[in-house]
């Protein structure tokens, strides 16, 4: 038995999160955390499918906070995670629905190959091409699933790797990446804060935007992308520089807290 586990948060797209369920409609079984203050017209549409069921919780301020309950709280010996803006392809539903039916569950947890899609565009290159990530679990050797951003998974078991594409639609509009930015910057200066890294200086809030620009235009060929490639080498280059910015600001604070 297969579950979907996925969230549904008050700034996703429905009409997107709709178009998700819609491509992981071949599971047994669909688990949904959503957030307070998602509208009660959103909910009571999606109840109408008999497979959903909806957990209530409080807003978290990343969704690894959440993604052990999502694998624990699953019916089944199989989980896939999905996000509100990734679509399963038909081939991907296949090769997930084979290795579900079978009596063998090794390996235990599989890398999803992803493509991402920024403003309904994709991206090849930039960086952007390689992407896989854990996220089709046999819920018995989950292990844990650390509440850190972008943290990896621990689990028992051997892992395998699928070759059906999981489509990332992760930049609808341009107002949702700078929501999103703000977000992960948050977290990520308070991450490096808690990893002591070395002080900001002028010259470093230069030279790491320039640098990530120059690897994602460059370096991985995010200029054979286009425009799109352009818009994504500046952004991420604005992105680490904000992420900087926020540690400066973070160990500005706490050098004046240390001397009180």
């Amino acid at each position: 038995m297969l579950t979907v586990s996925t969230h549904l948060s008050l700034s996703d797209d429905f009409a997107t999160f709709k178009r998700m369920l819609s491509s992981a409609s071949f599971a047994d079984n669909i688990l949904i955390f959503a957030y307070k203050g998602v509208p009660q017209t959103h909910l009571s549409e999606l109840k109408r499918n008999p497979k959903v069921n909806i957990i209530s919780i409080e807003p978290v301020p990343l969704v690894e906070h959440i993604r052990t309950r999502q694998i624990q709280e699953a019916k089944g010996d199989w989980v896939l995670i999905l996000d509100f803006d990734e679509i399963v392809s038909p081939q991907l539903a296949q090769e997930i629905r084979k290795i579900v039916s079978q009596d063998s569950h090794c390996p235990s947890t599989y890398y999803l190959r992803r493509r991402n899609f920024s403003l309904g565009y994709p991206l090849n290159h930039g960086g952007w091409g390689d992407d896989s990530i854990l996220r089709l679990f046999y819920s018995k050797d989950f292990l844990d699933w650390p509440h850190s951003i972008h943290s990896t998974p621990t689990y028992c078991g051997e892992t395998g790797r699928l070759f059906g594409v999981l489509e990332h639609h992760k930049d609808a509009t341009l107002s949702y990446m700078v929501r999103k930015t703000n977000l992960y910057s948050d977290a990520e200066a308070k991450l490096f804060l808690d990893g002591g890294m070395a002080p900001v200086t002028r010259l470093t809030l230069v030279r790491k935007p320039i640098m990530e620009f120059l690897r994602r235009y460059y370096f991985k060929l995010g200029f054979l992308d286009g425009a799109i490639g352009l818009i994504q080498a500046l952004y991420q280059s604005y992105s680490v520089f904000l992420t900087h910015a926020k540690l400066y600001e973070l160990q500005a604070q706490s050098a004046i807290n240390h001397k009180k």
